[in-house]
This record gives C-alpha cells, sequence and structure tokens, in this order.
C-alpha cells in the first residue's frame, strides 16, 4: 500500500508536508510532531494510513478535534481535501497514496513510528546544532569555564514574512533585526557566539545584563516596526545560565547550552522565557517582573521544568 501524505499547518510556522508510513501522533509533548499550540492536549491525535485513507483518532483531547466543523470522539476517515482541526493547528490529507510532491512553501519529512525525533525545527534549534556536543581536550581547563547566560533568539514565522513582504522587503527586515539585536549586545556586554539566518546564540557576563538587553531590543524592535508600518515582525528569546566550557575559538560546550536552546523552544513571538535557575538570580533585587510559570517538558531533560515569562514594559 501507498503511503499517504498530509499537511500540517500552524499558524506562524512553516507548513509541513509528512508521508504517514507509520502511525503518527501529534501534540505538545509526545514521540511524534511536536506543535507549539497552546490549545492541544500533550498527546492529542494519532493519525495512520490505511487502505480506506488516512484515519484520524482523537487520543482523549481536552478541546476536542473537528472534522469539517464537526467534532467528533474516536475514529474517523480524512477524504482527501478535509481538514481536521485541533486547537488553532489544521491538518489536511493532500494524497491518498503515492510519493510526496513538495511545494516551494512547505518541508516535507518522512514520518516514522520508530523515529521519536521532534519533527519540527526553528531557527534556533539550528543554532542550537552548530554548538559542538563533545567536549574538547583543553591544556588549561581553569582558564575556560565559566558561569554564564545563554540567549536564544529568533524571528517568530519567518517563512510568513518572507511571503508577506517579498525578499527585497524581508532583507530589510532582517537588517533591522540584526541590527538592533547587535546594537543591545554591545550596550550590555554581551557576546554573539552564533547566528544562522534570522537566529542568535548569544552570552552575557549576568542573567540581569541578559534581560535588560533583550528587554531592550523587544522594546526598539515593536517600535521600529511601528514606526515603519510594516509587517509585523516579532522574536522568540529565551534564556538559562549555567557553568559551560569555553575553547580557544569561542565554541561553548555543555548540558546548560542546550538548556538554554530548549528554554528558548517554549517563547512565543514577543516573548523572553527564562529557566527557573535564572529566574532566582534574577529575582533578588525586585526589578524583574515575571508572568505565570509554566511547566514543561524539555527534551533530553528527564524531569518537567518551570519557565517564567518577563513582563518587559513596551513603553520604557
Amino acid at each position: 500500500m501507498a503511503d499517504a501524505v498530509i499537511e500540517v499547518r500552524e499558524p506562524g510556522r512553516t507548513p509541513l508536508r509528512v508521508v504517514l508510513t507509520g502511525p503518527l501522533v501529534i501534540g505538545r509533548d509526545c514521540d511524534g510532531l511536536l506543535l507549539g499550540d497552546q490549545q492541544i492536549s500533550r498527546r492529542h491525535v494519532e493519525l495512520r494510513s490505511t487502505p480506506r485513507g488516512v484515519e484520524v483518532t482523537d487520543l482523549g483531547s481536552t478541546n476536542g478535534t473537528y472534522l469539517d466543523g464537526e467534532r467528533f470522539t474516536g475514529s474517523v476517515l480524512l477524504p482527501v481535501g478535509s481538514v481536521a482541526r485541533l486547537g488553532v493547528t489544521t491538518v489536511t490529507a493532500v494524497e491518498a497514496g503515492g510519493s510526496a510532491r513538495r511545494r516551494p512553501e512547505t518541508m516535507t519529512i518522512i514520518a516514522d513510528s520508530t523515529d521519536s525525533t521532534d519533527l519540527r525545527r526553528t531557527a534556533i534549534d539550528h543554532v542550537s546544532d552548530l554548538v559542538t556536543p563533545d567536549l574538547p581536550t583543553l591544556v588549561d581547563q581553569e582558564h575556560h569555564h565559566g558561569t554564564i547566560t545563554i540567549v536564544f533568539s529568533d524571528i517568530e514565522g519567518s517563512t510568513e514574512r518572507v511571503s508577506a513582504v517579498g525578499d527585497e522587503g524581508w532583507f530589510q527586515l532582517l537588517a533591522l533585526h540584526n541590527q538592533i539585536v547587535r546594537g543591545q549586545i554591545r550596550r550590555y556586554g554581551g557576546t554573539e557566539v552564533k547566528n544562522q539566518g534570522d537566529g542568535f546564540m548569544l552570552t552575557f557576563p549576568s542573567a540581569r545584563r541578559a534581560v535588560q538587553a533583550m528587554s531592550a531590543v523587544q522594546r526598539e524592535l515593536s517600535d521600529a516596526v511601528t514606526r515603519a508600518r510594516t509587517a509585523d515582525m516579532r522574536i522568540r528569546i529565551g534564556m538559562h545560565t549555567g557553568e559551560v566550557i569555553v575553547d580557544d575559538d569561542g565554541d561553548l560546550f555543555g548540558h546548560h547550552v542546550h538548556m538554554a536552546s530548549r528554554v528558548a523552544s517554549q517563547a512565543v513571538g514577543g516573548e523572553i522565557v527564562v529557566s527557573s535557575l535564572t529566574k532566582a538570580l534574577l529575582e533578588t533585587r525586585g526589578d524583574v517582573r515575571f508572568g505565570e510559570p509554566r511547566e514543561v517538558q524539555l527534551k533530553g531533560i528527564a524531569q518537567p521544568q518551570l519557565v517564567y515569562p518577563i513582563l518587559w514594559n513596551p513603553a520604557a
């Protein structure tokens, strides 16, 4: 039997075309397709290719699953062209079988039940991938150790921004974004470690400087976009504090680097999210305000973690 193909559309993210070579679970915390949609359950639906077509099974979700506007329980068939909705995300059966034909504006992936890899990748993921996982052999280990605050950021829905403003407009927005980020890095004594596309990896000597810098970035970017009356552009920022090893080329190594990238993946556009350790360092003076904590499961971290949004002031 030929494998079916579905298309998953989540606002603010690149549409995905998925070839169903086996059962695929979709949710916020599952071994399958991970989404950032806060209206869906951790394990919301399971999809599988059957001789009759794509079968969608609601896994007891809180907010329910809808087929062409009608809520259902249990399992239903998803005909080609019909739309299943979970939260603000839609799933469409594109092909009943055959090979996946990739469109320019979509990403095509193969969903295999034996592969539990996170299928969603952002600029934060790509920048994080540039960090070498293996610890280097250092002659002077003492000199290369240090406790710093690590920051990851990227532009939310960058693919949609390109479509909205065109290539030339996008490069102008990207240049504006990079200028603002780098200006605040210099102002607050930070370091640009990596940059790929619209994603940055930064370090700061203290958590407070990191928050001050990135709050200033959010304010300046929001003001610039408003004054220019151009397409909306919002960035996601996350940070964590810990001891890392730095080699002679400036590359960072250690668990805390990857912890920072996982925290950043929990942010949405316009947010600055910090780990509980960074929050503990920031709250001592009482000059940083926090939103409600969120308990999240970070990839590669065994226990659930609390992350905290920073309430940066747009008018400051």
